[in-house]
């Protein structure tokens, strides 16, 4: 396995702005359709990421420029046991999150946002969280906590590296799913096929 090397070390804090998502009122579905995308919690999942096809497309009630999210920014969802981060692709569209996420944007060039997605979804960071976490029905987590996250940084070479293998990866696990639901289906049809008959003979039997 190749090495891999860290030069500096610091917190979360000290590297990126982190603030709230926008704070709506009320349902965001019961505002008046327009031309801003809204990423809720349900739209996101940890292996497929976010899915931008499926988000509101609502009418913001106090527009502003500060909401709107940019590319390579990284929203963190604070509630529940597990507190996953996506980094926001290019879009031809105005998007926003709802309060449920943190926008994280990386303000030094020494560490990639990727990357830096990468090393919040691992399982140290992942502790930190759910060890700072409140709450005693449903978790949140707060800021604090997640500025005070430990955060790695090894050469830019080798964080493109990471986000590389971990590009690849999320793509293999993707084809080897499809792979799967394939050969279930495949194995359900053939079930269907050779047991069907046997139930038809015994419905008739017993009619």
């Amino acid at each position: 396995m190749k090495r891999f090397d860290a030069y500096d070390f610091g917190v979360l804090g000290g590297f990126a702005s982190i603030s709230a998502g926008y704070p709506f009122r009320g349902k965001i579905d019961a505002l008046p359709k327009g031309g801003v995308a809204v990423i809720q919690m349900r739209n996101t999942d940890p292996d497929a990421g976010i899915g931008w096809n499926g988000l509101s497309r609502i009418e913001l009630p106090r527009p502003s420029t500060k909401a709107f999210l940019r590319p390579d920014d990284i929203i963190l969802s604070t509630r529940g046991g597990r507190n996953f981060p996506y980094c926001i692709e290019e879009r031809g569209e105005q998007v926003v999150c709802s309060p449920h996420f943190f926008v994280i944007r990386v303000m030094t060039s020494a560490i990639l946002p990727q990357f830096l997605a990468w090393q919040m979804m691992q399982k140290p960071a992942q502790d930190h969280f759910a060890a700072g976490a409140t709450g005693s029905y449903i978790l949140n987590l707060k800021r604090e906590v997640v500025e005070s996250l430990p955060i790695t940084i090894p050469p830019l070479a080798q964080q493109q590296h990471i986000v590389d293998l971990d590009a690849a990866m999320r793509s293999e696990r993707a084809i080897l799913t499809q792979l799967i639901d394939n050969r279930a289906a495949e194995m359900a049809a053939i079930a269907r096929q050779l047991l069907a008959p046997a139930f038809q003979r015994s419905e008739q039997r017993t009619s």
